[in-house]
């Protein structure tokens, strides 16, 4: 029994050593030499136990050897008192031996209670190293300068944009295609961008017969701008090219945009106009903004793609559609973008 008891406990702290050593921080998990310690005081009590009643027993058996010897027993009863004997001290043992057994029993079964409290901690921990199927996140557009692509060559040098002439923001959500080890994701955006644009030579424009048209101001302006409002639902699928790392224990840690990503995909969304003219009369600045259709197409849709490494990327987006439904030239929006995405 003894042999059996030590061998359990032997299995049972190579387990505790495991536990110990993910979960230190996490919960108290006792020492495999604090368990070994009192498994060992326990056999030790055995030990003592079984040779003090048998030092008693070889006593007492002496004694009625002595007491043959002296004529004071006869054999019949010699016999008879070393078999009482012999079943007491079994007896005692068999008791005593008992109540360390059970002291042991209570140790194996907290032990085996910690183990499985361990297999439930590493299923959690596992789970910990899997990423989210699915990540909300809010995005950035830092640093955006958009374009006027612009058919008629002529009408080019009257528009401008400078370095920041692009801002946004957006959330939404991203989310695993396939099994947990897929690099593929699809993202899901809904985006507020803005776009200005500067109209050179004291010009602005103009809805003039369903026609949207450059035009002279009557009075001189500092500054004359075309400003687009978007709000647009973006999809995106991602290639995340992650390598896979893993634990000391050999579990594989699933986490994207450790490393470079690229994403293609379009967009769907309203858009709207507005014309600011900014002059000064008398002295006094002024700054009119006119907020209307222009005869521009409010419903927009393009394509996008971008590259990025962790958080940040580097997006370029065109609208496929022309800003005015009937202008001098079809004129398209092209972005270029530094986008700042948090999880």
């Amino acid at each position: 029994m003894k042999k059996v008891i030590l061998t359990t406990v032997f299995l049972l702290s190579l387990l505790n050593l495991q536990a110990q050593e993910f979960f230190s921080e996490k919960r108290p998990v006792q020492s495999v030499n604090q368990f070994t310690k009192k498994v060992n005081d326990i056999s030790y009590d055995i030990d003592l136990i079984i040779k003090n009643n048998k030092d008693k027993l070889a006593q007492e058996l002496n004694e009625i050897d002595q007491k043959v010897e002296n004529n004071e027993l006869t054999k019949a009863e010699a016999d008879k008192l070393r078999n009482e004997k012999a079943e007491f001290y079994a007896k005692q043992i068999e008791e005593e031996t008992e109540k360390q057994s059970d002291k042991i029993k209570i140790l194996i079964n907290n032990k085996i209670e910690d183990n499985i409290n361990f297999s439930s901690d590493m299923t959690a921990y596992q789970k910990q190293l899997i990423e989210n199927k699915s990540l909300f996140m809010v995005e950035y557009r830092l640093l955006g300068h958009s374009f006027l692509l612009i058919d008629e060559t002529a009408y080019k040098d009257y528009y401008a944009s400078g370095f920041l002439s692009s801002v946004g923001v957006g959330m939404g959500a991203k989310t695993r295609v396939g099994k947990e080890t897929s690099r593929i994701y699809w993202k899901s955006m809904l985006d507020v961008n803005f776009h200005l644009f500067k109209i050179k030579d004291n010009k602005t424009f103009e809805n003039i017969n369903n026609e949207t048209v450059l035009v002279d101001i009557d009075f001189p302006v500092t500054n004359s701008r075309m400003n687009f409002t978007e709000l647009n639902w973006s999809n995106y699928l991602e290639y995340d090219f992650s390598k896979r790392k893993y634990d000391e224990f050999g579990n594989s840690i699933i986490k994207s945009r450790q490393s470079f990503y690229v994403g293609l995909g379009g967009f769907l969304g309203y858009s709207q106009l507005s014309r600011q003219l900014e002059y000064e009369v008398d002295g006094e600045k002024y700054r009119q903004t006119t907020a209307a259709k222009f005869n521009s197409n409010q419903f927009i849709y393009g394509v996008g793609a971008y590259v990025g490494y962790q958080n940040f990327s580097l997006r370029t987006t065109y609208n496929l559609n022309s800003i005015f439904k009937r202008s001098f030239s079809d004129q398209n929006i092209f972005n270029v973008s530094l986008v700042l995405e948090l999880f």
